[in-house]
């Protein structure tokens, strides 16, 4: 059962390598790998040394027909055991790594000798259990072989506990839901394997080695070899374990399939906006069409003054309508222009408070009444394109505002502009109480040419450009939406 339930693992780990090619995958692999490696060292030489109740050979092995060809499956005691001490020995330095590669904590993220030095006690502990040197340091020598299991004991158990505090402080760092949320998977998954490697870990396989030596063996008190456990307990272990598994599986493949729909999204969002660039040179020209016939009425309206007697007001109210127009169908224009061409984007070195105030400056050109609230802490720096980034902030401001008016919330409507660092990130979040967002909508949301708004003003390309803006940053941009309650936006710039 165990060996079946690792070798899935092992499988399964394989399959989000592929979906997700990074480090955290690989060591996501190496952690399966070696528990399997361990599992079915320990499997082996239980079928091999027998004395089991005729329960717990069912539960282990199916049948006695499985057990038997185990059991006289050609592997010598030295092979077996250090097979036993491959896998011991790499997952909690697999485990540590993984956690130092989470972490945000200063001098472990930028440290790079840090890495090397936590592999060096692995590295020693197998040229150390190897067996031709494990037995000329061991035999006729119990204090060696007591000494040696105890050090490895501990630094074994300093690093599961090294690593499991560096995942638990980053997941009590995290303020942002997504990421909280993402994180959590990958908690689950990690605690789920470390259940199952815990079952064992504590068992030295120095007394594989020295098996036909009783006093040896009786020196470590090692489960699988002394210990006849009862079946109800093997099936508890090894149930939640498998119920671990299942949740941090599914928890870890949700995590990785996410990744892969978003970078996959990405392409697909550049091929509709390449199919709908054909389009955009004949809209632009009609556009300017509607711009040459709004002179014309201009011109037309000038010679209604020529009459003796003319309703000015009449005349006025037009004039304005057509001015108003006019004006909107440029400023859209110019943001199709800026979402099509790509502009050269320079990043330098600005302060949250410089971009906080020009993006407000800009919205109450709109919204001069409209009181934002502003918090967090204005004095953090960030690379940036100081006029794109505030196009883009003022776009997401905008559509704040007009959800705020949608919802008709009145006195109690809330726009907000906040900013904080998270993990490796600087958050730049818009905030509102307005109408909020379905999922079929959020899905779409960044979608050239897309929009929820029944207005031929609205062409659906603010936040395509709000997005794009984002990824010229080196960052990226985030929707967090409930349907009635209101919508968050956050944009994530790398860390100055």
């Amino acid at each position: 059962m165990l060996i079946i339930l690792t070798a899935v693992l092992v499988i399964v780990s394989v399959w989000i390598l592929c979906m997700k090619k990074s480090k955290e995958s690989i060591y996501l692999f190496g952690l399966c790998f070696s528990l399997m490696l361990e599992i079915c060292g320990v499997m082996i030489f239980i079928a091999k040394k027998g004395g089991i109740s005729e329960e717990v050979m069912h539960f282990f092995y199916f049948s006695r027909g499985i057990q038997n060809r185990i059991r006289f499956f050609l592997i010598t005691l030295d092979q077996m055991g250090f097979l036993v001490a491959l896998g011991r020995t790499l997952f909690p330095l697999f485990l540590i790594q993984m956690a130092m590669s989470y972490s945000m904590i200063g001098f472990v993220r930028k440290s790079t000798w840090l890495p090397k030095l936590v592999a060096v006690p692995p590295a020693v502990t197998l040229v150390l259990y190897y067996p031709v040197v494990y037995r000329g340091m061991t035999v006729d020598h119990p204090s060696v072989y007591k000494g040696l299991g105890n050090i490895t004991l501990f630094w074994i158990t300093l690093y599961l506990i090294a690593a499991v505090l560096l995942l638990l402080r980053e997941f009590t760092e995290i303020t942002m839901k997504f990421c909280r949320r993402q994180f959590s998977m990958i908690m689950i998954c990690l605690i789920s394997l470390l259940g199952i490697y815990c079952l064992y870990y504590r068992q030295d396989p120095g007394q594989i080695y020295h098996f036909y030596e009783y006093g040896l063996a009786a020196a470590g008190g090692v489960g699988y070899l002394q210990i006849k456990p009862s079946l109800l307990s093997y099936i508890t272990l090894v149930a939640t374990s498998i119920i671990c598994c299942i949740l941090g599986f599914f928890s870890f493949f949700r995590y990785a399939q996410g990744s892969y729909e978003a970078s996959r999204e990405d392409v697909v969002m550049e091929r509709k906006f390449d199919t709908a660039k054909v389009g955009v040179s004949m809209f632009a020209h009609g556009m300017k069409n509607q711009l040459l016939s709004c002179r014309v009425i201009y011109k037309r309206i000038g010679q209604l003054y020529e009459k003796p007697k003319v309703d000015v007001e009449q005349v006025k109210e037009c004039v304005d309508a057509l001015e108003q127009i006019n004006s909107t169908m440029l400023v859209r224009m110019e943001e199709l222009y800026r979402s099509v061409k790509t502009s050269a984007i320079y990043l330098m070195p600005v302060r949250i408070e410089e971009i906080a105030s020009d993006t407000l400056m800009r919205f109450h050109q709109k919204y001069p009444d409209v009181r934002i609230r502003v918090e967090g802490d204005m004095d953090l720096t960030v690379l940036a394109d100081k006029t794109h980034l505030c196009g883009a902030l003022n776009n997401l401001l905008i559509n704040a505002q007009e959800a705020v008016l949608a919802a008709e919330r009145g006195n109690d409507g809330e726009v907000a502009l906040l900013c904080h660092n998270e993990r490796l990130y600087t958050v730049i979040e818009v905030r509102d109480n307005g109408t909020g967002m379905s999922r079929g909508s959020m899905k779409k949301v960044f979608e050239p040419f897309y929009s929820s708004k029944n207005s031929n003003s609205n062409w659906g390309m603010g936040l395509y450009y709000v997005r794009e803006i984002a990824k010229s940053h080196l960052g990226s941009v985030r929707v967090e939406s409930k349907e009635g309650e209101g919508s968050s936006f956050f944009i994530l710039l790398p860390k100055y």
